[in-house]
């Protein structure tokens, strides 16, 4: 015979169980194909728009914020798309990776915090697997 957990159960027995930390990230073409990419200030490598998905928030509301935060500008959440996931071991943060359905305009002018990004571009993807980390290159070559 099973037990069903009484809500304090359930609780307990969740706060005992391991936390990822996740990341969202999201590939964004230009009208003329190429890939946007950033660079943080804070790394060595350019990276995908994204980042850090705050406590009960979900994955898409998460992506549409730092977009907003990062780039200045508000994306449709209904025009991402999941791309794939990335286990980075190591760290246990899981990556959740989305596309962008709709092209953005090549000359979109962003907003960028200067204490965050110090530049951004659209490249062709053979320049953006050169750039972003092997962990985001692999990802456009699909």
């Amino acid at each position: 015979m099973t037990k069903e957990f009484s809500p304090e159960e359930y609780q307990q027995w969740l706060s005992e169980q391991p936390k990822k930390f996740i990341v969202v990230k999201v590939i964004m073409h230009s009208d003329q194909g190429n890939v946007l990419i950033q660079k943080p200030t804070y790394k060595k490598s350019w990276q995908l728009p994204g980042g850090g998905v705050d406590t009960g928030e979900g994955l898409k509301d998460a992506l549409v914020r730092e977009v907003s935060e990062e780039l200045g500008i508000t994306i449709d959440k209904q025009a991402l798309q999941i791309s794939d996931t990335i286990h980075k071991i190591p760290d246990d943060i899981l990556f959740v990776v989305y596309r962008y359905t709709i092209n953005l305009p090549e000359d979109t002018a962003f907003v960028l915090p200067a204490e965050e990004l110090e530049g951004y571009e659209f490249v062709s993807t053979e320049v953006a697997t050169e750039r972003l980390a092997p962990l985001y290159s692999k990802l456009l070559k699909k």
